[in-house]
């Protein structure tokens, strides 16, 4: 604990931080649902600007979200989507939205944020800790809000970057506003040959894909109290696999296409009654589906195939009601439909709904004290009713020094995949069955005598429940002055009823039959430092800091007992593992830190970013497999079944990135630079880290005020 401390403190005096001060005033909707000023939301909540986005010359949503502390990009090692981690949960606990509706086609668990190009956001709102008061599930851990450029001004913008491992991304983006009706599109194309970290292995680490992107804004504004909206966006994406895989000891070559695709429509209305009451009415129309078909290259054969499609519908009615000018409401009410059909549910159409309300209390009961109040009932048709309440307070201890703190309950609903999944891989001698296709299935294999091993009663595997969260956040916002500002929150998250694997059974041929089940009990902690220092006014500070702790209580409790052993993998003697030697779940880095020197040149008309992200070291698991056919070293060498010291563990590394840019002839601009100069690389580990990158971007700004 003294080095953590220790951190903290030279953290606090070197203002490692990740906050704009400049946004401090702006205005912001995903913390509570309502326009809110920044300054004045009592929870952790963190904005990236697009001023940011661009003057770091970031192409795609992942790449954005990478650089800041505390956010983790988790890549999966399958190669099918990443996710990002807060406050030290999983990927899939996080609610990713885009204008306030979510993205679906969260095929194994995380999406694929790449999917997302950067060049028309215009800020991403960032609430950490459970949102499920207001927006349900897979808002457990918090709530990522991207949303686009919403321009009410006529506008042109276009840019080209193109990069050395032959990678383009192509941007075009319009706006046309009159009196009663403004109009706005934009078009994406990205491109990429990808990238090889293990040229001795046939095929590449990340495979040559290239997509496009679609969207497009109508509102109509019939009179000032009326608002009629329409926003589309499509998005398709066409892969070129190839793969060496590992089956029974033999290297197979296989080779294929895979199509991505997703769309939605968001028709919207919105009728402000008078000054106090306001009625906003909202329809999502979503789909998704990923197509993949792959060849034994050596037979012609086909090998592998898969085919997955998802539909997502919303209705929603919001209203707003401003009692006095310290006393507001806000309510809602909505009903969600989903199907997902796919290969690996048995080619079936599963469906479930979801109808919910939601109420919220923000008042001011004694000067400047902020209060947020909020309930939310969700009752699914495929598990009992949830209800999520949660509780914030924001007082102003002096004129430069704000305490917060809230708490809250937050829960996940058991996905498509954990209730209907039916895939068995013959290569890698293993079968996972949802809970309800479970006892068919092993009945099935029991008839024609092909179960050797029995583990569970298969009667006794019910439904999985929700898992739930309760959470609590307390912390300080410090503006020593106008120039220098800093956030300190310490955080805990309790988590039960968490959905695992779980081993039912082993046939006759060796093969593990997996389905899932409700578990286990874990919890985060730690701290979030962020801060800001302008020196002078044309250099600026800007970084991160988060210290984590995340770990399983039931092993906790074992190793308490004095149960959990390891075995000395030379020795083969037998230890008793200690709480000291337990470091935590996977895949968490107990420190994370990031520094951003941002220098400009106003005679020259330039501007320096220089960005540092520094990741400490963790442990993974699985323990053991292969990736594009290199094999995974065991990284459980004591054979317990958790992390501890004695295991092997992912390297600490540093990423340094490097951008130029220089505005010219009015509209124009040049922005050069690299991305991991240092050129680090973890094929086996860090799959999505390429290595050094070296780029150049164009943009051409037109805007008419």
């Amino acid at each position: 604990m003294k080095r953590v401390y220790y951190l903290l403190f030279m953290a606090v005096w070197n203002l490692s931080a990740q906050k704009d001060s400049f946004a401090l005033s702006e205005v912001s909707v995903t913390a509570t649902r309502s326009e809110r000023v920044i300054s004045r939301i009592p929870l952790p909540f963190q904005l990236i600007h697009n001023q940011v986005i661009r003057s770091c010359a970031q192409v795609r949503l992942q790449e954005v979200l990478s650089e800041f502390a505390g956010l983790s990009v988790v890549p999966q090692i399958n190669g099918l989507g990443s996710g990002i981690q807060v406050q030290g949960l999983n990927p899939d606990y996080t609610l990713i939205l885009m204008d306030g509706e979510p993205l679906i086609g969260r095929y194994t668990g995380s999406l694929e944020l790449s999917r997302v190009s950067a060049f028309n956001i215009r800020k991403i709102e960032i609430v950490k800790g459970p949102s499920s008061s207001l927006y349900g599930s897979e808002a457990l851990a918090g709530v990522i809000n991207v949303i686009t450029d919403q321009t009410l001004t006529d506008k042109l913008m276009a840019g080209v970057r193109i990069s050395s491992r032959t990678t383009s991304d192509l941007n075009v983006l319009g706006a046309l506003n009159r009196k009663k009706i403004r109009v706005q599109a934009s078009i994406n194309r990205f491109a990429t040959n990808g990238y090889d970290l293990s040229p001795a292995i046939f095929g590449q680490t990340v495979s040559p894909f290239h997509n496009y992107t679609l969207s497009g804004k109508i509102i109509y504004t019939p009179h000032p109290k009326h608002e009629i909206g329409v926003s589309l966006r499509t998005f398709k994406e066409f892969q070129t696999n190839q793969y060496q895989v590992l089956t029974s000891g033999d290297s197979i070559r296989v080779s294929g296409d895979g199509t991505v695709q997703d769309w939605n429509i968001i028709p919207t209305y919105q009728w402000t009654l008078n000054s106090r009451l306001r009625l906003q009415c909202r329809s999502y129309w979503s789909g998704y589906r990923t197509k993949t078909n792959l060849i034994h290259l050596e037979t012609g054969d086909a090998f592998y195939h898969d085919d997955f499609t998802q539909h997502f519908i919303r209705n929603e009615v919001l209203s707003t009601y401003k009692i006095k000018e310290n006393f507001r409401i806000i309510a809602g009410t909505g009903i969600i439909h989903e199907s997902v059909t796919s290969s690996r549910y048995g080619d079936q159409s599963n469906n479930q709904s979801t109808t919910y309300g939601f109420s919220q209390l923000e008042i001011e009961p004694i000067r400047s004290l902020q209060m947020i109040a909020g309930i939310r009932l969700d009752k699914n048709s495929n598990y009992i009713m949830q209800w999520s309440p949660k509780l914030a307070v924001l007082y102003p201890l002096t004129r430069w020094m704000q305490l917060k703190c809230s708490s809250g309950t937050g829960f996940k609903a058991p996905d498509f995949r954990q209730l209907y999944l039916n895939f068995s891989n013959d290569a890698a001698s293993y079968a996972v069955y949802g809970t309800e296709v479970i006892q068919s299935k092993i009945r099935q294999l029991m008839e024609n005598q092909q179960i050797n091993v029995l583990y569970v009663d298969p009667g006794s595997i019910g439904k999985v429940s929700a898992e739930s969260s309760v959470a609590f956040n307390a912390g300080m916002n410090i503006a020593v002055s106008p120039s220098v500002n800093m956030n300190l929150n310490y955080f805990r998250n309790d988590i039960k009823g968490l959905i695992e694997t779980q081993l039912v059974a082993t046939t006759i041929n060796q093969r593990n039959i997996y389905t899932y089940t409700n578990i286990h009990r874990a919890y985060t902690r730690g701290v979030e430092l962020n801060a800001s220092m302008k020196v002078t006014n044309h250099f600026t500070i800007q970084a991160g800091y988060q210290f984590l702790i995340a770990k399983d209580k039931d092993v906790v409790d074992r190793i308490r007992r004095g149960e959990v052993f390891g075995r000395d993998p030379y020795t083969l003697e037998s230890y008793r593992i200690t709480a000291r030697d337990y470091t935590g779940l996977s895949n968490r880095s107990r420190h994370q830190a990031s520094l951003k020197f941002g220098y400009s040149i106003p005679k020259w008309k330039t501007d320096i970013q220089l960005r540092l992200h520094y990741r400490d070291r963790f442990g993974l698991f699985p323990t053991s497999g292969n990736v594009s056919g290199v094999v995974v070293p065991q990284s459980d060498l004591n054979g317990n079944g958790i992390l501890d010291r004695y295991d092997r563990f992912v390297n600490s590394y540093y990423l340094l990135n490097l951008t130029i840019g220089k505005s010219f002839f009015q509209h124009f601009e040049c922005r050069f630079g690299a991305e991991n100069v240092f050129n680090y690389t973890d094929p086996l580990n860090i799959p999505n880290l390429p290595g050094r990158n070296i780029f150049i971007q164009f943009n051409y700004n037109l805007i008419k005020s």
